[in-house]
């Protein structure tokens, strides 16, 4: 028995020989490990929450807007420049002149009364940026005169509008004034009232309060027949106002120009006093004066 078992050993050991000299693989059977395909592990599924993509809804929040009534109701008044003609003492075309050169520099935007009026929010959202000039002393029955032809050509030369302060007097108005008034009307320009016959209204207002009232709206009659549209500015005859505005409102009037004070004016009144400065010794020291009173 022990001897089979011996030769079973050797033919065994011969076999394994000459499979490897032939170079056959030799079957192992061997455990290997089981891979099982790559999977995510197992994670709990997000919970819908507020970092995820949120639907739109309406907020209910209005989309800001600029309107009168969400600005302040009081305002700085531009600042403001009276003129004149020129004299034998000043020469208003020459200073004017001057003025538009620094106002261009400045790069100012030149407006009238009635374009507040029509915008009222422009004094507030350009505050700083705006200017006015007024001419006074115009006389509608005689002709305009020569620094006031010059002046006027100038400011259209510079694209500045301007507003007139025209004096009526009397039944009579002269054509060639009449006709330069409306065209200017039509290119924007302010044709305002400076009473009839240049009273100082505040003299009258102690003698006879409703006589202010004829010396004003006779003035508006006539400029609206002349032009074909109504004032809605008065320059005050020397700069003088009032202490009861009754009469002025009677008129409709909105603006009332004086000279002193009226550096803000507020919107939520119905009668509008602001002020003006006139010519310095110089365009350049008017200017800087003008701007610290107004825009302090």
């Amino acid at each position: 028995m022990q001897k089979k078992f011996v030769k079973h050993l050797l033919i065994l050991g011969l076999c394994f020989s000459l499979l490897a000299c032939q170079g056959q693989p030799i079957s192992v059977v061997a455990e290997t490990p089981t891979t099982l395909p790559a999977t995510e592990t197992a994670r709990p599924a997000p919970a819908s929450t507020s970092t995820l993509t949120p639907i739109a809804t309406s907020t209910n929040i209005p989309t800001a807007t600029l309107s009168p009534t969400a600005l302040p109701s009081v305002r700085q008044t531009p600042p403001t420049l009276m003129l004149h003609r020129s004299n034998a003492k000043f020469d208003a075309v020459q200073f004017l002149r001057e003025m538009i050169a620094i106002l261009k520099e400045s790069n100012l935007r030149v407006i009238t009364y009635r374009d507040i009026q029509q915008n009222p929010a422009i004094t507030a959202t350009e505050q700083g940026k705006l200017f006015i000039i007024t001419i006074d002393d115009i006389y509608l029955r005689y002709p305009m005169h020569e620094s006031v032809i010059e002046m006027i050509a100038l400011l259209q030369e510079a694209g500045y509008p301007a507003v007139l302060g025209i004096v009526t007097e009397d039944e009579y108005a002269y054509p060639e004034t009449v006709a330069k008034l409306k065209e200017l009307s039509d290119q924007g320009w302010e044709i305002a009232s400076h009473t009839d016959n240049h009273r100082n209204l505040g003299e009258m207002e102690r003698v006879s309060p409703r006589a202010i009232y004829l010396e004003v709206n006779d003035s508006l009659v006539k400029i609206e027949a002349a032009i074909d549209l109504r004032p809605i500015t008065l320059i005050l005859p020397e700069g003088q106002m009032i202490n009861e505005g009754k009469q002025l409102r009677r008129a409709n009037l909105t603006w009332i120009v004086g000279i002193n004070g009226g550096t803000q004016y507020d919107t939520a009144r119905d009668l509008l006093y602001v002020g003006r400065d006139g010519p310095g010794l110089s365009a350049s020291e008017t200017f800087i004066n003008m701007m610290k009173r107004f825009l302090p």
